[in-house]
């Protein structure tokens, strides 16, 4: 007797998940999506989705959802659209907290029209969650509005991604090739100085490894002073 492949959902019909036989299949390790701003980790009644099928009709997406999380616990609303903010995501507002976090443990990973879903606690609490609390509506909305006004003047230092290429920028008109080259190529695993012609107050200096242009970057620092009485340039890793 043949059974279904575990942890596959068919989205014909009813919308229902398979009930997987034999040993679970591991979930993917959901990706960062950001480094400075790492999932929340804090339980709440709203869950956050993404990696959603974005070629999927928003009615059946809404459909196969509402069969795969109501089976938790109920659902106060299913928030998804296919705008170019939130298409691929969705957010999933519970009745209870015990259900929101029995479906974050269990459903992370399923396949949802052949791609895994994404599972995280969202930020705050939704609308639909005060409303059903007997709060105030307006007052939150006021709040929330006070947030995203701060957030949007808060300034995030940005993290950067060791690689071996180093990123030169700010440098004098005075300063050669040869200047650089003889600073940088001083430290193990030197490959070359490549300038940018349209824009010569930048160039790239680029090592073997992550870890040789690391080294030297931490030895030089993030300002690299060519010359007494020129101005520093600043010595950050690269973009990808």
């Amino acid at each position: 007797m043949s059974f279904p492949p575990p942890n596959t959902f068919r989205p014909a019909d009813t919308f229902r998940p398979y009930i997987p036989y034999g040993p679970p299949v591991p979930a993917p390790a959901p990706k960062i999506r950001h480094p400075n701003r790492p999932p929340c980790t804090t339980p709440g009644k709203t869950l956050y989705i993404r990696n959603l099928n974005e070629k999927t009709k928003l009615p059946v997406l809404t459909a196969a959802l509402q069969a795969v999380f109501e089976t938790y616990g109920p659902v106060l609303e299913i928030r998804a659209r296919h705008s170019i903010q939130m298409r691929g995501q969705a957010f999933i507002i519970y009745e209870s907290l015990s259900s929101a976090e029995r479906a974050h443990a269990e459903v992370q990973g399923f396949l949802l029209f052949d791609k895994p879903m994404f599972i995280e606690y969202a930020r705050s609490a939704s609308e639909a969650t005060v409303a059903n609390e007997g709060g105030d509506l307006a007052e939150f909305r006021a709040r929330r509005l006070e947030e995203r006004e701060e957030r949007a003047h808060r300034v995030v230092p940005e993290i950067e991604v060791p690689n071996k290429i180093l990123f030169l920028q700010g440098l004098p008109p005075n300063v050669r090739v040869a200047d650089i080259e003889h600073t940088f190529g001083a430290h193990a695993g030197f490959v070359e100085v490549r300038w940018v012609a349209v824009k010569p107050d930048v160039a790239f200096v680029e090592f073997v490894s992550d870890a040789h242009a690391g080294a030297a970057k931490s030895a030089l620092g993030s300002l690299w002073l060519a010359d007494e009485g020129m101005v520093p340039a600043t010595v950050s890793f690269a973009r990808h």
